[in-house]
């Protein structure tokens, strides 16, 4: 008979050692989906050992880990293939809300019904954008220098798709003298307006004031183009206009009047004051208008110095990089525990929903959305997102183990952190070129004219800010950003997609990884999916840091150097 006390040893020896089959009973362990459990008699009853219960429940309830041969295997509630495509359908899902569903940014309209909005105050009209303004600049001073319109098309100078940009439009191509073109534009532009206020549900107080500001907008555009100076006889080029005597000179009572102009300054910006300049002859603001744009120029000569000469020292380091991963001088610092990807994949999941919940929070929360007190807050929000991170400890990882699979360590001294970083940034420019290739070229091939606009909110609130808001955006794009997405995005999802695809190979393992979680790293941002090429190849070269380093700190130093250096030069281009 056997002995009344039954023992793991003897059972093996014997072969009756009991076994569970995770994938049917509870869960699936990853390389040993059997394991023994050790049992003993207890008041004639075969109990599983209570440790192994406590490991079996809490893998029921996706808690706890299971130590097995002296390793540590951390068990699902369904099995792996299954539970990787739920995460990747959370991930997919998260981020086609945050890119399907427009922010609000003035939480007071958002939070009152429709009556109440009927009977409100009449939030100020839409303004174009900086980058129309921008491009819109450098299209004149061009034509001003060279002298000529020769090459230029209507495509060419046509600076985007919304009405506001066809207005635009319409101002440049008076310039080069294409005046029947601008009328095209305006009609392109009445369309758009008709659509966009049509489409509003409800004739609200609102509505009709933007309906009437932008009938008043066409109207001051339309005087604008049949009193723009031109060498052409045919002055009549908008309906309802005249010409007063056989050279084409407009009387002062078809010029736009005073009140005209004030909207075109408001609504349009930079392209009113030029229209303004050139319609009354005023030679002075055009002197100061082109020395402003001599400055410009110089600014994007600094720049192009910039990235050129980084970008070219960081070709030379990737092909560096890439000769002694070959020659196996360096190799990857990704540090692997056993089935620890589903664990970086959920929270992940749980930080992309946290942070949108957080977000949209912010936007009930009774603050002025142009207070500073709205930047600090969503600087706060960020780092409170990362609270995620305790969802992987509630899953059974110690904190050692999270610091160590997100990268959160470093132990290599200051220097090497420095040089490293300088590394990462310079490494990362190549990258971005060729995303800006891509963009450019999905534009070319999509017909997109100037990519569609590409602009960050960031840039609106950059041309009006005082000297508290700079600081709390330089905080906000430099040090709260740079840290939550580098920490999440670099160190977790990094992580997750490395360690999930670690049997590929190191090389296949971490160009899989790198591309996926710079594309979802690109398209959630709100410059748009033709910019996403350009803001994925740069984490692509984050991620190659994450890979030598092992550590998260050195990107996210480059990553702070990048978003300062885009937004001082959005500082100096739009504060001008």
């Amino acid at each position: 008979m056997p002995p009344r006390k039954f023992g793991r040893a003897w059972l093996d020896k014997c072969g009756l050692a009991w076994h569970l089959n995770c994938s049917r009973r509870i869960c699936r362990v990853e390389e040993d989906r059997n394991f023994a459990v050790s049992v003993k008699r207890q008041g004639g009853l075969l109990a599983v050992d209570s440790a192994i219960l406590r490991a079996l429940w809490g893998s029921r309830c996706g808690h706890k880990a299971v130590t097995v041969g002296g390793q540590t295997r951390y068990c699902a509630e369904m099995p792996r293939f299954l539970h990787a495509v739920a995460i990747w359908l959370l991930i997919l899902g998260v981020a086609w809300v945050s890119i399907a569903v427009p922010h609000r940014s003035d939480p007071e309209i958002m939070a009152v019904d429709s009556e109440q909005a009927a009977d409100s105050v009449v939030p100020e009209a839409e303004q174009v954008a900086s980058m129309t303004q921008l491009r819109g600049r450098m299209l004149v001073f061009e034509q001003s220098i060279r002298g000529a319109s020769a090459g230029k098309s209507v495509q060419d100078l046509t600076l985007g798709d919304t009405p506001l940009d066809h207005l635009s439009s319409a101002i440049v191509l008076c310039n080069f003298g294409m005046k029947a073109e601008a009328a095209e534009q305006i009609d392109l532009a009445a369309k758009g307006f008709a659509r966009d206020n049509g489409s509003a549900v409800g004739a609200t107080n609102e509505q009709v004031a933007h309906e009437a500001s932008d009938e008043a907008l066409l109207n001051a555009i339309s005087a604008v183009v049949n009193a723009w100076p031109t060498t052409n006889s045919q002055v009549n080029v908008v309906p309802g206009a005249s010409a007063n005597d056989a050279n084409g000179a407009m009387a002062k009572a078809n010029l736009p009047t005073e009140e005209q102009f004030e909207l075109l300054r408001q609504r349009l910006g930079w392209f009113g004051e030029l229209a303004q300049a050139k319609i009354s002859d005023d030679q002075d603001a055009l002197s100061t208008m082109q020395e402003n744009d001599m400055v410009l120029i110089s600014v994007f000569g600094v720049v192009f110095i910039w990235y050129f000469g980084f970008g070219a020292c960081g070709i030379a380091a990737l092909i560096t990089l890439i000769v002694m991963g070959f020659r196996r001088t360096i190799g990857s610092a990704i540090q692997s525990q056993a089935n620890t990807s589903l664990i970086l994949g959920e929270t992940f999941v749980a930080w992309f929903v946290l942070f949108l919940g957080l977000q949209f929070v912010a936007m009930m929360v009774p603050i002025d959305s142009e207070s500073p007190l709205r930047l600090a807050l969503s600087g706060a929000l960020m780092f409170a997102g990362l609270g995620a991170l305790a969802w992987a400890r509630v899953r059974g990882l110690s904190i050692s183990a999270i610091l160590d699979l997100t990268g959160l360590r470093w132990n290599q001294g200051f220097f090497q952190l420095i040089w490293k970083s300088a590394i990462s940034y310079t490494t990362a420019l190549p990258l971005l070129g060729v995303g800006l290739l891509i963009g450019l070229g999905m534009g070319w091939f999509f017909d997109v004219p100037n990519l569609g606009n590409p602009s960050h909110p960031i840039q609106q609130l950059i041309q009006e800010a005082s000297y508290l808001e700079l600081i709390l955006l330089f905080s906000l794009a430099c040090v709260a950003a740079p840290i939550t997405e580098e920490i999440m995005f670099r160190g977790v999802l990094y992580g997750h997609l490395r360690q999930g695809t670690s049997a590929w190979g190191v090389a296949g393992s971490m160009i899989f990884s790198m591309v996926i979680s710079g594309v979802l790293f690109g398209v959630i941002h709100p410059q748009g999916v033709f910019i996403a090429p350009v803001l994925g190849g740069l984490a692509c070269g984050f991620c190659i840091t994450r890979e030598w380093s092992g550590s998260v700190f050195p990107g996210m130093i480059a990553h702070g150097i990048q978003n300062a250096t885009a937004l001082l030069l959005n500082v100096v281009l739009f504060q001008m």
